[in-house]
C-alpha cells in the first residue's frame, strides 16, 4: 500500500499528471512535443523531459497541454 501511495504522489503532481491504463498514456500539462515517433515520444515538461519508449504509439487525442497516446509502453524516463 505504501508503494502505491508513493507512486501516486509522484504521478499526480500539481504541475503535471500522467495516467497509464489499458494500453493508453494520458499526459496533462506538457510544455512542448520534442519528438513524436512510433517507438519513442519525448515531451518537454515544466522542469524535465519525459521520454516514453515502446511500440505502435499513436496519438489518439491532442489538445493544448494534453495528449492521449495508445501503444505498448515499455518504459518511461525522466531527465
Amino acid at each position: 500500500m505504501h508503494l502505491t501511495s508513493r507512486v501516486r504522489e509522484f504521478l499526480i503532481d500539481q504541475n503535471y499528471y500522467i495516467d497509464i491504463y489499458d494500453g493508453h498514456i494520458h499526459v496533462f500539462h506538457y510544455v512542448d512535443i520534442v519528438k513524436l515517433q512510433e517507438e519513442e515520444i519525448v515531451l518537454q515538461m515544466e522542469s524535465f523531459l519525459l521520454k516514453i519508449y515502446g511500440s505502435n504509439f499513436r496519438v489518439k487525442r491532442l489538445e493544448t497541454q494534453e495528449i492521449l497516446l495508445s501503444g505498448n509502453l515499455e518504459r518511461m524516463v525522466l531527465e
